[in-house]
């Protein structure tokens, strides 16, 4: 698979301007980063049910001068969302306060985190049985596609804001927004081609020669 012109994505490998990274640290490498971000959401919610007595008590519209506590709730990390829904669309809460409170953000920050951690051991330690794979490859793709349909709802609204007085703090919100919708699709790429790769690897169909070829790093071109 390719992206832009210095990107392939492989089943073994990942090719980053000719230089080979093998799937299985980048793809460890990524989980623990969404992991960060993942438990930095679920924190959230703990915070504000200890602080507030509410599940998610999320305020976007906040003053210049507000506290760290304040900032901390006024974001909702887990859509890499720094205020950008609040300058964009005139939000007041977070999105998924809109939605149903936040129990369903809690409640996927708790399976968020539970099938990286999942995938990171069985990326560092236990790469069989294959299973051990399944909760993130299912709990990435559907996180990436709902990325994407965010990213589609606001799509009008969001073009109408670049076209329009674009500063600093628009600027550093619509890259941290973009950083996280590009970064979790091609970490759901990267895990499911390595995990295409230990498929073959390990599968009784396959000759012992070609498993004992895949196991092995190609050579550099």
């Amino acid at each position: 698979m390719r992206l832009l012109w210095c990107v392939f994505i492989e089943e073994p490998h990942t090719r980053i301007c000719s230089l080979r990274i093998p799937n299985r640290p980048l793809a460890a490498i990524f989980a623990t980063f969404q992991l960060t971000v993942s438990l930095t959401s679920l924190f959230q919610h703990v915070f504000s049910i200890y602080k507030h007595r509410n599940v998610f008590l999320c305020r976007s519209g906040i003053s210049a001068n507000a506290s760290i506590e304040e900032k901390y709730m006024a974001y909702d990390v887990i859509i890499f969302d720094f205020g950008l829904m609040h300058r964009v669309l005139g939000t007041e809460e977070c999105v998924a306060n809109y939605l149903d409170g936040g129990y369903m953000r809690f409640g996927w920050c708790i399976e968020q985190s539970s099938a990286l951690i999942i995938a990171i051991f069985s990326l560092l330690c236990c790469p069989k049985p294959l299973w051990l794979l399944w909760p993130a490859l299912l709990i990435q793709s559907s996180y990436s596609l709902g990325l994407a349909v965010l990213t589609m709802a606001t799509a009008p609204k969001l073009l109408e804001a670049l076209g329009g007085r674009v500063d600093l703090a628009l600027t550093l919100m619509f890259s941290a927004y973009f950083f996280g919708f590009f970064f979790n699709w091609i970490f759901t790429f990267i895990l499911w081609h390595h995990y295409w790769h230990l498929e073959r690897l390990f599968s009784t169909t396959v000759p012992a020669e070609e498993r004992t070829r895949l196991s092995k790093f190609p050579e550099p071109l």
